[in-house]
């Protein structure tokens, strides 16, 4: 268009102007924005699997332990929370005797010395337990 201004009607073709300089750096500026926005979007999703892995790996940890692990890691709650007092703190240990959820940000379902994510965990854990006796 800027080497044949005359050569076609680009009105009628509906043709825009010519690329100035100044708006191809702009469309460059703005496709590097683009750009770097979506490394963020992607690298925080990312961030935030791995996190949920980690949760899910950690929840199937909790839940093939023995019960009398289990009892061990109530024991090193109630030493993290004398801990924290000194700014020292722990791993997420506060979970669901059944299944391993973890409880934090719950209000748990307490029977006995056991705390459950759920009624449906808490009667499954009775179930097995009057089984067992």
């Amino acid at each position: 268009m800027v080497d044949h201004a005359d050569k076609y009607d680009y009105s009628r073709a509906k043709v825009p102007g010519p690329l100035t300089q100044e708006m191809e750096a702009k469309k460059l500026e703005k496709k590097r924005a683009q750009k770097a926005q979506r490394k963020q979007r992607d690298q925080a999703k990312r961030e935030e699997q791995q996190c949920w892995e980690q949760e899910q790996e950690e929840k199937q940890r909790f839940a093939a332990l023995s019960d009398r692990e289990k009892r061990a890691l109530a024991a090193e709650r109630r030493l993290a929370a004398q801990l924290q007092d000194t700014g020292t703190t722990l791993a997420n240990i506060s979970r669901c005797w059944h299944c391993g959820e973890s409880l934090l940000g719950r209000i748990p379902f307490h029977y006995l010395d056991f705390s459950f994510c759920s009624t449906t965990c808490l009667q499954t854990h009775r179930r097995a337990r009057a089984s067992h006796t």
